[in-house]
């Protein structure tokens, strides 16, 4: 494991999250990020989760839907911390 991974910021997106994910400021991070997401059908284990409830994030969403298309979640929040980072090293 590198120093980089070693200090790295892990946010897991889940739909029972307390927080959503525009709520954490990802612009200042002078570690490397990174976002966990469960499968579509399941999510990751609740248990899991829970043990790090401070760093688990959620998408709104309605209700009428079970989850939001992986790659399209996954699109949602990275562009979302791209965004707050200013689009760095992107055109």
């Amino acid at each position: 494991m590198t120093e980089a991974q070693a200090n790295a910021q892990v946010y897991l997106i889940e739909t029972y999250g307390t927080r959503n994910y525009t709520e954490f400021d990802y612009s200042n991070s002078k570690q490397a990020i990174y976002f966990l997401f469960g499968r579509e059908t399941t999510g990751l284990p609740q248990e899991f989760a829970q043990a790090r409830a401070d760093h688990c994030l959620r998408i709104p969403q309605t209700s009428h839907i079970r989850s939001l298309n992986l790659s399209n979640a996954a699109a949602i929040v990275v562009y979302e911390a791209l965004r707050q980072q200013g689009f760095a090293g992107l055109s």
